[in-house]
């Protein structure tokens, strides 16, 4: 089941985010997040096993940050997350945005299979554990298809 997050939720989602990221977001940018971003997560047997921040901005939106709980990731939920978390957002983008690690290979996977695909390099963008830099994929997924369709 996806669905809006929660206050509650919050807590299941920072220990997701730390088992994923290197550099993870603090409980408090979750929490803040609740009220500026949709954010939405996936349950599986009624327990929070993925989320999705999304922040829709005029006719766009950007995907902030996006994880599956390592133990359930290649069951397709992310695929089902991403997708249904776009479905929702109430601008109706025309382009969606996002960056990833450019070793991501399994996340850089997932967005071409969503329709994303990678429009530049921004060279250095993310830090690694053993201090240096990894370059960020700059992808986009044009929903014109969708847009024309409302005319």
């Amino acid at each position: 089941m996806i669905r809006i997050m929660q206050n509650t939720d919050v807590d299941i989602v920072v220990q997701i985010e730390k088992s994923v990221q290197t550099h993870p977001w603090s409980r408090q940018q979750f929490v803040e997040s609740l009220n500026s971003y949709q954010c939405t997560v996936i349950e599986s047997q009624n327990r929070v096993v993925g989320f999705c921040i999304l922040q829709p901005v005029l006719d766009e939106a950007n995907l902030l940050l996006m994880a599956v709980d390592p133990k359930m990731q290649g069951q397709g939920l992310g695929y089902e997350l991403l997708n249904a978390s776009i479905d929702q957002l109430k601008n109706q983008p025309v382009q969606i945005f996002l960056e990833v690690r450019e070793s991501n290979k399994a996340a850089i996977s997932l967005y071409e299979k969503t329709g994303f695909h990678q429009i530049d390099l921004r060279r250095n963008y993310y830090p690694t554990p053993e201090g240096g830099r990894e370059h960020a994929v700059i992808m986009v997924k044009t929903c014109t298809d969708d847009f024309a369709s409302l005319f």
